[in-house]
This record gives C-alpha cells, sequence and structure tokens, in this order.
C-alpha cells in the first residue's frame, strides 16, 4: 500500500468515528485539524503558498466557529473552506472559483476515478516487484472482517459464548454504519484524490492579471476611441445623476430633511438595494468593456478615467447612505436576516468598487477583478460564520423594542441558540402583560396567532432536548450555554 492510502483509511476513520450520528461541534474542528495535518504530511511545502495558508485560515476559522455556536452557516462555510484546502493542496496555481468547482467535481465523480485507479493497480508490472507487506495488510483486514462476521454467527448460536465473549462489543457496526463509512471513504478520497478538467485548468492558469497593452493603428485607434467617447458621455451623465441622488440622501440622512410624502424608508430599503446593485452591475460590466485592453493612445482615456473614478466614489457615498437607512428601518421594526443579508449585499458591493479602482489604477484584466471578487466572498463567507446571528438578531430586537411590540414569532423560528435569552424573558414580570396574545410583525401589518408565548417556548425546547446529543464528538459552547439555561430555570 503506498502512503497516500494510508492516509485515506486514517482520513475516512476519523470520518467515521467522529461524525456518525453525532451533531456538529468540536467533531468539525478535529476533522479540520486532521485533514489539514494529513495534507501538510503528504506535502510539506504547502506551507510556503500564501493562497493555501489563506484556505487553511478559513478552514479553522469556520470549524472554530461550528464548535462556539454551531450555526448552519459556520458549517457550510466549513464545508466550502475543506474543498477549497483540499484543491489548493494539489494546484496552488488555479483560482479559488475554479479550485472550488474542480473540487465539486471531484467529489462527483469520485467513483469513476476509484474504478479507473484501481483497474490501473490490478495491471501488472513486469519491472516492480509486489510488495509483501501491502499483501500483509490486504489480508489483516480480510481476516478481521470475518472474524467478526464468525464472532457475531457463535454468539448468536450459543449463549454461553456470548457471556463469555460479552465484553467484546461491536454494536457500533450496522448496516447504517457501514453506509456512512463507505460515503466516508468517497469524500476523503475526493479530498486526497484531487482531480480537474485538463483543458479548462490550462485554460483558467493561462489567464494574464495584466491587461495586454496593443499598438493600434490610425483605424482601429478611430473606433477604440469612439468606444472610449460613448464611455465618458456616459459616465459624465451618471456622476451628474448620482450628485442630484446624493445631495437628497445627505440632505435626508445628515440635516434633517424630510421625505417625500407618502414615502418611507423601508420603501427605499425594500425597493431600492436590488436596483442599486443592478446598476452598479451594469455599470461594471461596461467599464469591463471598455478596459478589455490598455490603449495608451486614444486621448479621451485619461479624461474617462477621472469619471469612472468619481463615479465609483459616489457609489460608495451612495451604498453608505443605503446602510444608514437600512438601519433607520431596522430600528423602526426588528432586525432579521433579510436586513443583514442587505449589509452583506452592501459590503460586497463596496469591495467590488474598490477592486475596480485598483483594476483600473492598476492596468490589470477583467480576469483579475473576477477572481479576486471570488476569493473575497470565501473570505467573507468564512469571517461571517464568526458571529452567532440569531443571538445577535434576538437581542437586538428584545432590547430595542418594549416587549409587547417584539416579533416573538420570527424569534421562536431561529435556531435553538437563541433559546437561554427566550428563557430568561419568559421570568420577566412584563412577560405576564402579552405572552398570551403574541403579536407577529410584518411591516406595517400586525397579525396576531392563537399560541402563547409559552406553547411556543415549550415547542422548543422539547425540539432540543430530542435532537440533543449529550456525546464528546457533538460538543458545543452553544449547548452547554443551553443545557445551563435550562438548568437555571427549572430551579
Amino acid at each position: 500500500m503506498k502512503k497516500n492510502d494510508y492516509l485515506l483509511l486514517i482520513a475516512t476513520g476519523a470520518y467515521s468515528i467522529l461524525f456518525f450520528q453525532q451533531n456538529a461541534g468540536i467533531n468539525f474542528l478535529i476533522f479540520s485539524v486532521v485533514l489539514i495535518t494529513i495534507l501538510i504530511f503528504k506535502n510539506k511545502h504547502l506551507l510556503k503558498h500564501k493562497k493555501w495558508l489563506w484556505s487553511a485560515a478559513l478552514c479553522l476559522i469556520s470549524a472554530t466557529s461550528v464548535f462556539v455556536h454551531s450555526s448552519a452557516l459556520a458549517i457550510i462555510a466549513n464545508i466550502i473552506s475543506l474543498l477549497l484546502v483540499s484543491a489548493f493542496s494539489f494546484n496552488i496555481v488555479t483560482s479559488s472559483i475554479f479550485s472550488f468547482l474542480f473540487s465539486c467535481y471531484t467529489v462527483i465523480s469520485c467513483i469513476i476515478y476509484i474504478i479507473i485507479d484501481s483497474i490501473a493497480r490490478l495491471q501488472p508490472k513486469p519491472d516492480a516487484i509486489a510488495s509483501k507487506r501491502g499483501y500483509k495488510i490486504l489480508a489483516t483486514v480480510i481476516v478481521l472482517i470475518l472474524s467478526i462476521l464468525f464472532l457475531n454467527l457463535y454468539q448468536s448460536s450459543n449463549p454461553l459464548f456470548a457471556a463469555n465473549t460479552k465484553w467484546i462489543n461491536f454494536d457500533f457496526i450496522s448496516v447504517t454504519w457501514i453506509f456512512f463509512t463507505l460515503g466516508g471513504f468517497l469524500l476523503m478520497y475526493s479530498f486526497l484524490y484531487h482531480q480537474t478538467i485538463k483543458p479548462i485548468e490550462v485554460w483558467e492558469n493561462n489567464l494574464s492579471l495584466k491587461n495586454a497593452l496593443i499598438d493600434e493603428n490610425e483605424t482601429i485607434g478611430e473606433h477604440y476611441e469612439t468606444e472610449r467617447f460613448g464611455g465618458l458621455l456616459l459616465f459624465m451623465v451618471l456622476n451628474v445623476m448620482l450628485i442630484v441622488l446624493n445631495v437628497g440622501d445627505i440632505q435626508t440622512l445628515y440635516f434633517g430633511g424630510g421625505l417625500p410624502k407618502g414615502v418611507t424608508h423601508s420603501d427605499f430599503v425594500h425597493n431600492g438595494v436590488g436596483v442599486i446593485i443592478f446598476s452598479i452591475i451594469i455599470a461594471t460590466s461596461l467599464m469591463l468593456f471598455l478596459f478589455r485592453k490598455e490603449f495608451i493612445a486614444i486621448k479621451n482615456n485619461k479624461a474617462l478615467i477621472a469619471c469612472i473614478y468619481l463615479w465609483i466614489g459616489q457609489n460608495i457615498l451612495m451604498l453608505s447612505s443605503t446602510a444608514i437607512r437600512n438601519q433607520l428601518y431596522i430600528h423602526d421594526y426588528n432586525f432579521t436576516y433579510k436586513r443583514i443579508g442587505v449589509y452583506v449585499w452592501l459590503l460586497l458591493a463596496v469591495i467590488g468598487l474598490l477592486i475596480m479602482f485598483l483594476k483600473i489604477y492598476k492596468k490589470r484584466s477583467n480576469w483579475y477583478l473576477i477572481k479576486t471578487n471570488v476569493a473575497v466572498w470565501f473570505t467573507v463567507l468564512a469571517l461571517s460564520s464568526v458571529v452567532n446571528w440569531d443571538i445577535v438578531i434576538t437581542r437586538y430586537n428584545i432590547s430595542n423594542k418594549p416587549l409587547k411590540d417584539v416579533d416573538f414569532y420570527y424569534l421562536f423560528s431561529l435556531s435553538d441558540a437563541n433559546l437561554p435569552d427566550l428563557l430568561a424573558i419568559s421570568k420577566k414580570p412584563e412577560c405576564i402583560q402579552f405572552k398570551d396574545s403574541l403579536r407577529n410583525y410584518s411591516d406595517l401589518n400586525q397579525r396576531y396567532y392563537n399560541e402563547s408565548y409559552d406553547q411556543l417556548l415549550n415547542a422548543k425546547l422539547q425540539h432540543y432536548l430530542s435532537d440533543y446529543t449529550n456525546d464528546w464528538r457533538s460538543f458545543d459552547l452553544r449547548d452547554q450555554d443551553i443545557i445551563n439555561s435550562i438548568y437555571s430555570f427549572k430551579k
């Protein structure tokens, strides 16, 4: 057996032991450390590459977040980070977007590659000497499987033998466990035997991060001069529009100017964010077209660049105003995941604009813009998993408004992480005034429901306790906090 085969068995064993019939917890952190250690053991030179260290850091950050608060966001971030760190272990040149796609491709097609690899191994090698050690290990595995089989047969046929060998316990071996471990083997194979689509890999690796500089003849120069002149006029008009827009926002948000009659901040948030992001995408696409090459001889080039820099700055100001308006909307109503999503989109839009500025300033290619933005998205995903947003939403909403005006139906729909806060609320004297007639807010409309606060709390507690696993592999700090809160509540 090869060294990679031993590492594959170790990784499969770790996966089976840590995750079979377990919830998310410290097992994610331990498994991430084990897998990263295996990859380093295979290739110690990975520690010299910043891109691999970046992906490993995202993996450990997200895994630690799973251990701390076991959120779905942290689990998703950790899985994506594991796919990235696996891909970068085999090809450090490929971008994060294609590394992720190649990892997904490997997971989907791993059975085919296992078959191909097995056929290749069975082919006779005249110049190679058969490994006696490998045959001994294979024979040991077969004997172990047969021994377990006969042990179960003898225990079933002879009660006395069963009593004398009851200390030998293989209860964990079941059909479910076998299929789970087999799935883990396939997943670990895809992690340790990464595959790519060669034509796409070669094409992507040959993409330049710098714009090409072309010496133009007179005809081509006139053609591109027309494009740049049209772009100059367009961005001049857009800047004028943004000046009017930003002046209105500044007057409204910073100097107490009123909104038009019948218009609320929620109208700006609900209707404005999507349109703003769409307008930025359209304008960015035009910039990608205009700056697909570097044409230093075009006379409108410097004026166009100045207009685009101004447009980027005004867009950042506009996005900042939208963020403030979103916060005002949250203050008037409630904090929700949709409104967190608004902040995330605004943040990514600002970062994208700054990357566009760097692309133009440093004369980078369009591929540089796409590649860098995707890397930023993966980073934001991993870093956002550090925060337990369910707790943030719950604590903000109950501290921002009187309890009778809080949308508890929404809070009860969140994960179990906010159970300690909901238990604490039930002990407050104010809770008696509203818990039998809860209101659910949907913007300006109030909807009443029949369930009481106590009914919703008991249902949430029962759901949590039925899903709770008291095992060290599923241990996380969130569960510890919830269990302590439940014990305190019953006293």
